[in-house]
């Protein structure tokens, strides 16, 4: 297998999506003696580091289609099927929860508009469906899937980063600084005035996104020098993430640390020998957490226990929709990598 292929991005993407899915638990179910350790679960620091990794196997996959049409092919069938059918599900099930009737709930315009928001990646437009979830502290279905949005859009950006370098002839150097510098400028000026709900979004991402490309076309040299680059980046972050609170280098500093641990610890490559289950974590575990609450779980039984469950059942969720839904629209390279994988381990 190539190099650039033997890697823990399937370790570091489960963590990610455990340490969302744990962050939500803690926030979602309010129990006191979970508080004291969200801390210790960034949903930021996941999410960007999603973002790097996204970065370096999009442009991967990008200059490895023959054509856009290949690769738009490829990233709508790694994501709609599943993501389609969380939305469906969730929206049909939990009918028989709402506090309106069967029929007012299927007639209710609630309903349509949910469907018709979150169908078309827009979740933050309806999120929560009619009567449903009402007692709980957020009424969202499924408020993980407003990341998905992001990453449709840099699905799409990097066809046209990829026209201005190749047609334009404009410097992959120059542009990718030029795309740095608008997206930690749009950051740091929204999270001045309060207003983080915004900088988190496009354009405030990409930086970490632009990262992980540039780390990808510089492979081979961040691979050679990889054990002298990462102190000076695990400085730098500690310094930005934890002293200074903002986000000039850190998108550097913090990507490169995602780089060397995928490119080191090999007992770790073959970790994704049994599937990528990453995806299906990330938008299921939400609405799970959110019918334990709603039926109170947290509160009548040992909290910890019934976190344990919500996990669990989060796992085999992304278990079955990794074997019967994901896997059979996977591209043919995709399934060569995880044939792969399993004949090393």
């Amino acid at each position: 297998m190539n190099k650039i292929n033997i890697n823990n991005f399937d370790f570091l993407r489960v963590v990610f999506a455990t340490t969302v899915a744990i962050a939500h638990i803690i926030e979602l179910s309010g129990i006191e003696i979970f508080q004291p350790y969200k801390v210790f679960f960034n949903t930021r620091l996941a999410i960007d580091g999603f973002f790097v990794i996204s970065g370096f196997l999009i442009a991967k996959s990008f200059e490895k289609s023959n054509t856009i049409k290949e690769y738009i092919t490829k990233r709508i069938k790694r994501i709609v099927p599943a993501y389609f059918f969380v939305i469906m599900l969730s929206a049909i099930l939990f009918s028989l929860i709402s506090t309106y009737s069967i029929t007012n709930y299927f007639l209710s315009s609630g309903f349509w508009k949910y469907l018709a928001a979150n169908l078309t990646f827009q979740n933050y437009f309806c999120p929560c469906l009619p009567g449903v979830f009402v007692s709980n502290l957020d009424c969202s279905v499924n408020g993980a899937l407003w990341t998905i949005k992001i990453e449709e859009a840099f699905y799409l950006l990097v066809p046209v980063f990829y026209w201005l370098i190749r047609r334009k002839k404009i410097n992959i150097y120059v542009l990718s600084a030029l795309v740095y510098m608008v997206s930690v400028v749009y950051f740091n000026y929204f999270v001045s005035i309060d207003s983080y709900r915004i900088a988190k979004q496009l354009p405030g991402a990409l930086a970490f996104f632009v990262v992980g490309i540039m780390f990808y076309r510089n492979f081979s040299f961040l691979l050679k020098y990889k054990n002298h680059i990462i102190l000076p980046c695990l400085t730098l972050f500690l310094v930005e993430q934890y002293v200074l609170e903002t986000q000039y280098l850190k998108p550097l500093a913090y990507g490169f640390m995602v780089f060397y641990f995928a490119y080191s610890f090999k007992w770790l490559n073959t970790f994704g020998k049994y599937g990528d289950f990453t995806y299906g974590i990330y938008i299921y575990h939400y609405p799970i957490i959110q019918l334990f609450v709603f039926f109170g779980l947290f509160n009548f039984y040992n909290p910890i226990v019934v976190s344990i469950c919500v996990l669990f059942i989060t796992l085999v969720l992304a278990i079955l929709s990794w074997h019967f839904l994901e896997l059979r629209f996977l591209s043919k390279s995709r399934k060569r990598r995880q044939k792969e994988l399993i004949s090393i381990s």
